[in-house]
Parts: C-alpha cells; sequence; structure tokens
C-alpha cells in the first residue's frame, strides 16, 4: 500500500500542472472563439436559445477533444503547452471554415433555427475527432 501512496505523492504534482496548462489552454480557445463569434452565443444562452446551446456545446466538447490527444500522448509539460496550442489554433481555424461554409449561420442561431445548429455541431464535432486522431496517431512527439 506504501508503495501506491508514493506514487500518488510523486505524480500528483504533476498531474495538477499538465491539468493547469491543459485548462488555461482550454480557457484561452474558449475566450478566443467567443470574442470571434459573430452573435452573442453566451448571451443568446442565458436566454434561453437552444440553437445557441447547441452549437456553444459542440464548442466546449469540441476544443477538449484535440487537447486530450495532446496530454495522452505529452512527454512532458512543454509538449503540451506547445501542442496544446498548436491543436486549438488549428480547431478554431476548423470552427472558422466551418462557419464560412455554412453561411448566414449566425443568424439562423439568433432566430434560435435548431436543425442547422445540430448540422453545424456535428460538423465541429467531426473535425474535432478527426483533428483528436491526427494527434494520436502521429510520431510520437
Amino acid at each position: 500500500m506504501n508503495d501506491y501512496l508514493q506514487t500518488l505523492a510523486n505524480g500528483f504534482p504533476t498531474l495538477l500542472l499538465h491539468l493547469g496548462v491543459l485548462t488555461f489552454i482550454y480557457v484561452l480557445g474558449v475566450t478566443i472563439y467567443v470574442k470571434l463569434t459573430p452573435h452573442k452565443e453566451l448571451e443568446l444562452v442565458q436566454n434561453g436559445n437552444v440553437a445557441a446551446a447547441v452549437s456553444f456545446s459542440a464548442l466546449i466538447v469540441g476544443l477538449v477533444l484535440p487537447l486530450a490527444a495532446v496530454i495522452y500522448r505529452n512527454d512532458g509539460v512543454w509538449d503540451i503547452v506547445i501542442w496544446g496550442t498548436v491543436s486549438l489554433f488549428l480547431q478554431l481555424f476548423l470552427f472558422r471554415v466551418t462557419d464560412f461554409v455554412f453561411r448566414g449561420m449566425p443568424e439562423r442561431i439568433e432566430n434560435d433555427e435548431i436543425a442547422p445548429a445540430i448540422v453545424l455541431a456535428a460538423f465541429k464535432l467531426a473535425g474535432s475527432i478527426a483533428l483528436a486522431s491526427a494527434l494520436v496517431a502521429q510520431a510520437p512527439y
């Protein structure tokens, strides 16, 4: 039992450091996305707009998937910082491309049109899964 407690004592500070770095990158990504989005998604969600909630939920899950791949394949805190930041910007780029392809989506979300929001969310999540898979599949960093 003592070996397990020693393992916990040795690994816990690293866990907290990695989780802290990942959380910072994640919050940064959410903040950048909120600033880039042409409509006030959080305000719409607070006012009961289901389409905005679907879209924002896809963001919440979509941003964390590639970051989870980065933490899985990390070789230390600098790997998390570098690859986490790269994955964040790639993910935000994919989200913007998706928004560009689905023109008029901000207005449709503001109008609480749920069907287009679900399709948009699915595309965002699909891009996130593809990016996470690419990060895991690449050679060790």
